[in-house]
This record gives structure tokens, C-alpha cells and sequence, in this order.
């Protein structure tokens, strides 16, 4: 089983400012692109991880563009084993500097989308004019828009994707579900409405921060897996890690085996649409 991992944070906090790691021992160091590759080496026998796709790492808006063009960088010209794939930057649609700074990462070849960090901002912030009418401005661009949201924002994400038909949207972690008691209403019906809208994408990642780590993961993580799958389907479900978040409760090797438990009870060409394919053509890894 091949997968392109749709979700890598990459942390380099001497060149960059996390504050949101500062609370968390586990993410409040360097983790590089070699930590993750050795990370990715855990994979259970039969699942390689081929390449990875790096997402923002919200940083302060004054580095945006920097953290942008040194990932950007590595992904151009880094040539060891498990590369990075492709680039989605940060970048704030309610910013009036949003059209300018998209246009300048329109002319990165390695930044495929970009990314604004949601569940910590109000929650009208996605239904205001400007950030409707910015986010409109990416289909041109072939940027595409990852939410990064909480459920109780699925319902604006689904009124915010049909007032951008034509923009390309990725869905993180499934929305975030609260995994770990069970919890599954009203997620399942608020992912459901999102998912009618065919310009969405869900990835599969993310879960394992919020499952009870004194318990298995796959047994926590299957009800909402298949509820995904049924909502979306496997041409628009793509597979992710959230390495290293995925470390504050499990790590990456345990995540690598639920997904080979999970995906490995689908046909073929379902396991190569969440692992590989839905990543290649929403990002355009080719």
C-alpha cells in the first residue's frame, strides 16, 4: 500500500515562532524533515510512505511568506528519499494583502494551495464578504483552500464552498470529530451537508490527537472513517498524518497501522484513491 501523506507540519522554531506549541513538551522542539522521515520508516510491513505534502504551521503573519519560500525551497530541491511533494502556505483571506500575496505564491511551482488556521478566529469570520470574495480569487490561480475548522463550523464551511463553486476546498482531520467519547451527532450529519458540495475534499488525517490513547486507535477511529468514505467517497478522500501533532496522544507508526487496518478492508482501486490519487490530483503532484 502506497501513500502520499496529504498533511505534514515540518517545525524549524529557529528560523520561526510557534506559539501554539510553547504548552506542548512533545511539539515544542525541531522537528525536521529528517525526524519524519525516520518517523515514516515505522510504517507496518506492506505501507511505504512515498512522498509528503507540508502544510503552514501557523506562524505570525509577518513570516508567512518566509516560512512559504524556505519549504518551498526544500521541496525544490531536496532530493532524499520521502520528498516533499508540494507546499500550502499560509495566508489570511480577510487580510486586504491577500491578493497581492496570492499572486505572489501563484508563481511558486511547489506551492499548490494555501491555508488559514479557523477554530481560533470567530466564528462569522468565513461568511464576511472579503473572505468569500478573496477565496473566490484561487480557482484562477489553481490555489486550493484547506479548512482547518472545529465541527461547529461545518455548517458555514458547506454555506462558504457553495458561495465559491468554482474554488477547490480540502476538508483537515474530517473536521475534527471528538473521537475519543464516541461522539458522532451532530459531526455526522453537518460532514454529510459539506460533502454535497462536489468542490470538497476530506483528508483522513488527524484523528489520532483526539482519540483516547488508553484505548486502540482503529476501533475508535473506524465509525468515523467509514462515515467519511460514505459521505465523500474514495475519489475525494485523501489520506494524511498531521505529524507531528499526531505524536500528543499516539505516534506515527500507530496511525500508519490503522490506516493499513482500516484501508486495507477496501478494494484495490479504493485503497489507491485515499492513498495516492485524490492527493495527486487535488494538489497536482504530477
Amino acid at each position: 500500500m502506497e501513500l502520499i501523506d496529504s498533511h505534514v507540519h515540518l517545525l524549524y522554531p529557529v528560523k520561526f515562532t510557534y506559539a501554539w506549541c510553547a504548552a506542548e513538551p512533545v511539539l515544542n522542539r525541531a522537528c525536521r524533515l529528517e525526524d519524519y522521515r525516520a518517523a515514516a520508516a515505522g510504517a507496518p510491513a506492506g505501507v511505504k510512505v512515498k512522498s509528503a505534502v507540508w502544510l503552514e504551521a501557523d506562524v505570525p503573519a509577518a513570516q508567512q511568506e518566509a516560512e512559504a519560500e524556505f519549504f518551498a525551497r526544500m521541496a525544490q530541491t531536496d532530493r532524499g528519499p520521502l520528498p516533499l511533494a508540494a507546499v500550502i502556505a499560509a495566508a489570511w483571506p480577510e487580510s486586504e494583502d491577500f491578493p497581492a500575496q496570492v499572486e505572489r505564491y501563484a508563481r511558486v511551482g511547489s506551492i499548490r494551495g494555501l491555508r488559514r488556521v479557523l477554530h481560533t478566529m470567530p466564528d462569522g469570520l468565513v461568511e464576511t464578504p472579503r473572505f468569500v470574495e478573496n477565496l473566490r480569487r484561487l480557482a484562477k490561480l489553481r490555489l486550493t483552500f484547506d479548512l482547518c475548522l472545529r465541527p461547529h463550523l461545518l455548517p458555514a464551511a458547506t454555506r462558504l464552498a457553495a458561495r465559491c463553486p468554482e474554488t477547490q476546498f480540502v476538508l483537515d482531520h474530517c473536521g475534527v470529530p471528538d473521537v475519543a467519547p464516541g461522539a458522532l451527532d451532530p459531526w455526522r450529519g453537518h460532514l454529510r451537508e459539506l460533502a454535497a458540495q462536489p468542490n470538497v475534499a476530506c483528508k483522513f488525517s488527524g484523528l489520532a490527537s483526539v482519540c483516547d490513547p488508553a484505548r486502540p486507535m482503529t476501533p475508535q477511529v473506524r465509525p468515523y472513517f467509514d462515515h467519511c468514505l460514505e459521505s465523500f467517497g474514495p475519489a475525494r478522500v485523501m489520506w494524511g498524518s498531521d505529524w507531528p501533532v499526531c505524536n500528543l496522544t499516539f505516534d506515527l507508526a500507530a496511525w500508519l497501522q490503522t490506516t493499513s487496518d482500516l484501508l486495507g478492508e477496501l478494494t484495490g482501486p479504493e485503497q489507491t484513491a485515499i492513498g495516492t490519487g485524490t492527493a495527486t490530483r487535488v494538489y497536482r503532484l504530477n
